[in-house]
């Protein structure tokens, strides 16, 4: 049975463990920078803790799964990579395009393993369906991304890693990172961005003082696509109401593709949208209104599993790699950069 050792106890240990359980993997460790945290968390799902990531190295698992902020990505992949594991890479890819591209350049050196960026929603089946038939929406006119929750919207929530910009935190990163990859997966390629990110809670709890907030919490960001079309992207990690559901339109000349939790709808022109792929929105680990995360980890993890214990390594051709994870991180760049001087179009990296 193929193994997977977890670095992280937050979206590792409440996701991704039982949901790659659940796909057949053996979980063989799971460390974090915390070690009582990590220890009940290892009692309460058994899995042997580690405080110290490194040993997990020394293990017998055939993966090690990245799910630390993005600036320990670099070293953690590269340390993992060099000592003979695959490697999952929590996205973003890493802290800018400048470590992504050392990432990329140290997978290539070790092309046996295999080193992929955890975009699971690629492997949804609505989300391969509308690839597969994007053509059917005719020429692209424009691209519209809606993400609103409310996860941060209480100021008493207390300050972590998500607050500082310079571990890679803020809804930027977080989510627009799984939708600037989803417009490249449905063949979009991005030239350009302007993009306006914003701190809306500014400062909060730490211990017993406060601390300020660096990295955003509301962005809105617009993208170039390549041929001309535009795409427009809103996203709230503070808002006001309930957790909405997440949606991604693509308005061709010839009808428009929705997708939404599990869904793919489609609208010809002038009628109403109607599912024609995918389903409900399950109940289990890492599913909400703001998307199908956990059902794309359990397909993720079945993938896994078909490549390694049954050599089917066509299972893992849906998943994001290094080279998309630095395209990725150069779209998220431009964007930050384009904040930095007040909203104009910055030109993405080639």
């Amino acid at each position: 049975m193929a193994s997977i050792a977890i670095i992280g106890t937050g979206w590792g240990s409440r996701v991704q463990v039982p949901m790659f359980r659940e796909a057949g993997l053996d979980i063989v460790g799971i460390a974090g920078f915390h070690g009582e945290k990590t220890r009940r968390i290892g009692e309460e799902l058994v899995i042997p803790p580690f405080d110290d990531w490194r040993a997990l190295l020394d293990t017998e698992a055939d993966i090690i799964s990245i799910t630390a902020p993005p600036s320990e990505h670099l070293e953690m992949a590269t340390a993992a990579l060099e000592s003979g594991k695959h490697v999952i890479n929590e996205k973003p890819t890493a802290l800018n395009a400048a470590e992504a591209s050392r990432l990329l350049s140290v997978s290539r050196r070790h092309s046996s393993r295999i080193s992929l960026v955890d975009h699971e929603l690629r492997f949804l089946p609505a989300w391969r369906a509308a690839k597969e038939q994007i053509e059917r929406i005719g020429p692209l006119r424009y691209v519209e991304v809606r993400y609103a929750s409310p996860g941060r919207g209480d100021r008493t929530r207390e300050w972590n890693w998500w607050s500082d910009a310079g571990r890679g935190g803020g809804i930027w990163g977080a989510v627009g990172s799984h939708f600037v990859d989803t417009i490249r997966y449905l063949g979009f390629e991005i030239d350009a961005a302007k993009a306006d990110l914003r701190t809306i809670i500014a400062e909060r709890p730490f211990g017993n003082s406060r601390r300020a907030v660096t990295s955003d919490d509301y962005a809105v960001v617009n993208l170039q696509l390549r041929g001309g079309a535009l795409a427009a992207i809103s996203l709230s990690a503070v808002a006001s109401g309930t957790d909405e559901p997440a949606m991604i339109t693509i308005h061709g000349e010839d009808g428009a593709f929705r997708l939404l939790g599990e869904e793919l709808l489609h609208a010809k022109p002038s009628k109403p949208f109607v599912r024609i792929a995918g389903g409900d929105l399950q109940k289990m680990p890492g599913n909400s209104p703001g998307g199908a995360f956990g059902t794309g980890t359990l397909l993720f993890g079945r993938a896994l599993r078909a490549a390694l214990d049954d050599n089917h390594r066509a299972e893992l051709n849906p998943a994001a790699t290094f080279d998309d994870g630095l395209a990725q991180q150069k779209v998220l760049d431009a964007a930050r950069q384009s904040a930095n001087q007040n909203g104009v179009w910055v030109k993405v990296a080639r």
